[in-house]
């Protein structure tokens, strides 16, 4: 749980918004000091480069990781694994490094003075991720141009519509979002997007007329239903941006239609190895300059991410699949193409008052004793977590999962533990995080009247054997 958040749930609207403007401005120059700026125009610089020229850049940086993860990182100085052949690298497994994570630290970071993500992903196990000061502000770089894609520039404005839990999740009343001067950002909860509240954050988004939003593509479709059926205020963006879920073939069009804006996808994983992100033609590009990409004959996606050199992770199996473009991009960018993503479709846990709720890999975060996790509802007032524990788990460590759950959920959703010895997967090798038994009526999200969806091209043949895009 977030240091202090019981306080500051308790806090009145006025004093929440000081503290989120205070912890915005003691993290800004955090975020965007020297190394931003110096990345932002690296990269800028990149997408001008040639193919060739990526390959030969991408290719050198890679034997450069190689060879320092032999010399600083005891998994693979144990090992002595070849700079020069990547091809005999083992393939990782998000298991390996969660039960040693210490192993895969480089020996050049005090471990006390690295920053950290927790996640879950889509598999549910738990992995603390640690990076440098310096490596977040080239992630913060990535992100800032991938908006300049769509004509935004550094610091636009912005509505942010994801998992911030910037709202006590039992309040019941507007205003369920916070406003951060230092960024230009509107902060808005997705856990509150029931139907009776949903007349409120548009008004109040369109009211902050942001230059862009930013969103869970389930959190943006449900925004974007209301507004074609509603003769109320619209939000009218330049650009909009999804992430963090897989964005489904119905909702683009009704998300672009109803803002009036062209959609950016972004894919990225926490444990930051991979970026694939779309450009102003609508094509997802491969960002060589993030990370190598290699794809397994089923589509699998195993990525080696080039720039944090506090953690590296090579040749990691991060659970999705993709497939392989072709041809050139008429944006201009040489950066190669992808055809397809799939992978993080997740279902959603339906409440009693008419919410959808995903991305619910956050409530495990905070726990370190969880191998791996599973929410199961057959129920609108009921969910089940599946939790397989390591040796050391407790009874504060439930209590964490469950006050991190209801944060979510609410009161009026019961929760139960059920405790198992492991969690069956699909034919892939994959589970879902999120399984929803609930009658079709209950959990279907039925896109928007009058939307037409264009059949797909059919996909390219995979690749037969493991390569990179090349």
């Amino acid at each position: 749980m977030i240091p202090g958040k019981n306080l500051y749930d308790r806090a009145p609207v006025w004093m929440q918004t000081i503290a989120a403007n205070l912890l915005s401005a003691r993290n800004f120059h955090r975020k965007y000091g020297q190394q931003f700026h110096k990345s932002l125009a690296r990269l800028e610089r990149n997408e001008k480069r040639t193919l060739e020229e990526m390959m030969e850049r991408q290719s050198r940086a890679l034997r450069d990781l190689l060879a320092y993860a032999v010399r600083h990182v005891p998994y693979y100085r144990e090992r002595q694994f070849s700079p020069d052949c990547l091809e005999e690298w083992p393939i990782l497994d998000k298991q390996t490094v969660a039960a040693s994570p210490q192993q895969f630290l480089s020996d050049q970071f005090y471990a006390q003075s690295l920053m950290s993500l927790h996640t879950s992903g889509t598999t549910g196990s738990p992995l603390n991720v640690r990076f440098t000061n310096a490596y977040h502000q080239i992630e913060m770089a990535f992100r800032w141009r991938h908006k300049a894609w769509a004509g935004v520039p550094f610091l636009s404005s912005c509505a942010y519509i994801s998992g911030h839990p910037i709202v006590p999740v039992h309040q019941q009343k507007p205003p369920f979002w916070r406003f951060d001067r230092m960024e230009k950002r509107m902060l808005c909860s997705s856990y509150h997007l029931a139907p009776q509240h949903i007349p409120a954050y548009i008004e109040a988004i369109a009211g902050f007329s942001p230059d862009f939003v930013h969103g869970y593509p389930s959190s943006l479709y449900v925004l974007a239903q209301h507004m074609l059926a509603s003769t109320g205020p619209k939000v009218r963006p330049k650009a909009v941006f999804s992430a963090s879920e897989t964005l489904l073939d119905f909702q683009r069009p009704v998300i672009e239609e109803a803002f009036a804006a062209p959609l950016f996808n972004w894919y990225g994983n926490s444990e930051m190895t991979c970026n694939i992100v779309q450009c102003a033609a609508g094509s997802l590009h491969y960002r060589m300059d993030y990370g190598f990409l290699e794809l397994l004959p089923d589509g699998t996606m195993i990525c080696t991410g080039l720039n944090n050199l506090a953690m590296p992770l090579i040749r990691y199996r991060v659970g999705d699949q993709a497939a392989m473009g072709g041809g050139t991009c008429p944006c201009g960018c040489a950066f190669p193409t992808m055809q397809r993503l799939e992978g993080r479709s997740e279902d959603y846990v339906r409440t009693p008052d008419g919410r959808f709720v995903g991305r619910l890999d956050h409530i495990f975060k905070d726990v370190h004793h969880v191998r791996e996790a599973q929410i199961v509802q057959e129920r609108l007032d009921e969910v089940i977590l599946r939790i397989q524990r390591t040796d050391g788990f407790t009874p504060e460590e439930e209590q964490i999962i469950l006050n991190e759950a209801r944060q979510r959920l609410g009161r009026n959703v019961k929760i139960r533990f059920s405790y198992v010895d492991s969690i069956a997967r699909s034919a892939n090798g994959k589970f879902r995080f999120i399984v929803s038994r609930l009658p079709v009526e209950q959990r279907e999200v039925v896109p928007a009247s009058g939307s037409t969806l264009a059949q797909p091209a059919s996909p390219p043949p995979l690749v037969s054997q493991p390569r990179t895009f090349d």
